[in-house]
């Protein structure tokens, strides 16, 4: 029956769909992907380029549906550029020949492999050095789908609802984060054997049936789903590769995937945002107020860590004034619903000082400070949530928007974030507004959840753990205040050596935003 789902699913979606899960196949397969076209125009008619296990240039270039003969001459430009353009990338020595293939989801009637066969011919009778041009059609795809999930296939029934409750999803709204986890966790990323070619096989299943997965949020362009979906399976690779003890050759290349997935879905969201007026969606009736200011919060403070990302891996990284100039012009429109809102208001002051704007980034940090000193004092009558409330959660509290009931006031006298925010404030020598707070702050207990075991911070959920609370010093030491700010001292090697994929995933599972992970990324940005 999930064969049928995989069918089904490889039949209906386009080649940018399934580009990613059949690079999987490839690295299972021995290749060594080079090069994966993102959202920019197919250069020199290639999508995919890899190094296979022998050593030779292989070139793909993926369509959808069947090709037929109008279809054929439609794309043969496509193909010229395909077989007769060498490869031009760093990795690859352009004097050496490399084979060239069409990927398509369908099939290939007759009269087009004819026209192949006879261009293939006509090529090494003239003796024209074009590559050879091979074809890999919807058969033949599938095939190395099914196989390449191997073992890690749901089977047991309430492993395959799960699936098909994710496969189904309307792909309009958020993901649904915490069944996304249970699933991969529960049922590809779960075993754990002595035999090394488990768990490699294991992450790549894992990266295929993602594609499978993400299908309806694929068809609804939902940029910022795919980003959570992407990111939390990156957070799970790293905590089953951790587990599993394998090393990181074993698995990057998978990672490099997903990460370049991430990274295409947030570009698209950029796209989008840049090219538009405002943050409404859907009919405008129906948007605006707390609403609009939550996806404007959510959606800046994204594109802000896109750009963190950017300064951090590319040398030639230009700073985009555009979204520059939004995020200034948006700071009024921003909301902080909660503490579940800080990973974003973080990104976006790291963002802001990044860019000179220093002042503008002051303001943010010691607004939201005082809001949630204010707000979670142990006097207080309501408080702000703490990060295990989503946005979705505290929406369905507002009596004008949902029916839920949140009791406000659990939230008074304690906070998630308050000496994550006290830190990020001693490292910008903000003595005074702490000793004019510091009274007050002091009646706050920090709040904070502990994994027994360090990976298990990429879990959505753990119950492997203990909850650590404590209240500030009544008398705090400056020099002592500073010098924990700025000291690396515990710091587990896990987070330093993934900050990227840290900076992401605090966004979709703030609640593991602990002052360590904080500090790192504040201290490297």
């Amino acid at each position: 029956m999930i064969e049928r789902a995989i069918e089904n699913w490889l039949i209906s979606t386009g080649e940018r769909n399934y580009q990613i899960p059949f690079c999987q196949v490839l690295l299972s397969k021995g290749h060594k992907v080079i090069y994966v076209s993102s959202h920019r125009p197919m250069e020199q008619g290639k999508d995919i380029v890899t190094i296979d296990s022998k050593g030779g240039y292989c070139a793909y270039q993926l369509k959808t549906g069947n090709l037929d003969i109008p279809t054929w001459r439609r794309i043969s430009g496509e193909i010229e550029e395909l077989i007769e353009l060498p490869i031009i990338h760093p990795s690859v020595d352009k004097s050496k020949p490399w084979k060239s293939f069409l990927v398509t989801n369908g099939k290939v009637i007759d009269e087009v492999r004819i026209q192949i066969d006879q261009r293939n011919d006509d090529n090494i009778r003239r003796q024209r050095g074009y590559s050879y041009l091979d074809i890999i059609d919807g058969h033949t795809l599938l095939g190395e789908f099914i196989n390449s999930q191997g073992n890690f296939i749901p089977r047991k029934l309430k492993d395959f609802d799960l699936f098909l409750r994710l496969f189904l999803a309307s792909g309009t709204d958020y993901l649904p984060k915490a069944k996304f986890f249970e699933f991969l966790n529960n049922t590809v990323l779960v075993n754990i054997s002595n035999r090394k070619s488990d768990p490699i096989d294991a992450i790549s299943s894992s990266v295929i049936i993602t594609g499978y997965l993400l299908s309806p949020y694929q068809i609804q362009e939902n940029h910022y789903a795919l980003f959570e979906a992407w990111t939390a399976l990156g957070a799970c690779i790293m905590r089953y590769a951790e587990k599993s003890g394998i090393g990181k050759e074993d698995w990057i290349e998978s990672f490099r995937l997903v990460n370049s997935e991430i990274i295409r879905n947030l570009s698209l969201l950029k796209e989008e945002t840049l090219g538009r007026k405002d943050f409404l969606e859907g009919d405008w009736l129906g948007d605006g107020g707390l609403v609009y200011r939550a996806r404007a919060t959510i959606v800046l403070g994204t594109l802000a860590t896109l750009e963190l990302h950017f300064h951090r891996t590319d040398k030639k990284y230009v700073p985009d004034k555009r979204l520059l100039g939004l995020i200034k012009d948006s700071i009024d429109t921003l909301w902080f619903w909660g503490e579940s809102a800080f990973p974003c208001f973080f990104n976006l002051i790291n963002y802001l000082e990044l860019n000179n704007e220093a002042k503008i980034a002051r303001s943010l940090l010691d607004s939201v400070f005082l809001g949630l000193v204010g707000g979670n004092s142990d006097r207080a009558q309501t408080g702000l949530a703490n990060s295990y409330y989503s946005l979705v959660d505290i929406l369905g509290a507002v009596p004008e928007i949902g029916a839920q009931k949140i009791d406000f006031s659990q939230f008074s006298g304690s906070s998630h974030t308050l000496e994550a925010m006290i830190l990020m404030i001693a490292r910008r020598d903000g003595r005074s507004l702490l000793e004019e707070n510091w009274r007050k702050l002091s009646y706050i207990q920090f709040e904070e959840f502990r994994p027994d075991k360090i990976e298990d911070t990429f879990l959505w959920r753990t119950n492997e753990g203990s909850n650590h609370s404590e209240f500030p010093k009544l008398t705090q030491s400056w020099a002592k205040l500073t010098q924990e700010a700025r000291s690396t001292k515990g710091v587990p090697n896990l987070y330093s050596e993934n900050l990227e994929l840290l900076r992401f995933f605090i966004l979709i599972c703030p609640h593991r935003a602990n002052k360590s992970i904080i500090g790192l990324l504040d201290r490297n940005h």
